[in-house]
């Protein structure tokens, strides 16, 4: 009785660690992918180690997501020093030159850029981007 127990536990810990994907190559070159051996009338062309990664723990999930999220703050924060945000823009982080037009045609024309751009969609072209850019630069200078 023992000894079938410790056979047993052996049986479901090798089969739990060591998984094999066999390819096998059949009649006419159809290729098959087999976990055991390949059937008779098939060559074996290939096998390789597939066992499947541990799935990340709950305190690398938690570091993943604050790493995320960090990101993401990151993104808004250097996107609003930029004026590319979609909140509206870097109010106060102006450079203005000599002969600068007003800063409200330039909010006014980032804001009809989003609105274009928004609807077009994802069917702008490079020629649009440009076109859209090229006023916005006008206006700010």
């Amino acid at each position: 009785m023992r000894q079938g127990i410790v056979l047993f536990a052996a049986l479901i810990a090798g089969s739990a660690s060591a998984q094999v994907v066999n390819r096998c190559v059949g009649k006419g070159g159809a290729v098959h992918f087999y976990s055991g051996p390949c059937p008779a009338g098939y060559a074996q062309t290939r096998s390789w180690d597939a066992t499947p990664e541990a799935p990340p723990s709950n305190d690398e999930l938690w570091r993943r997501y604050h790493q995320r999220k960090q990101a993401e703050a990151d993104s808004r924060y250097l996107s609003q020093l930029a004026g590319t945000s979609r909140g509206g823009g870097a109010a106060g982080h102006r450079v203005r030159q000599d002969g600068a037009r007003n800063p409200s045609a330039c909010d006014a024309a980032k804001a009809s850029r989003e609105r274009t751009l928004e609807a077009v969609g994802i069917r702008r072209t490079y020629e649009l981007l440009q076109q859209l850019d090229n006023r916005v630069r006008e206006a700010c200078k």
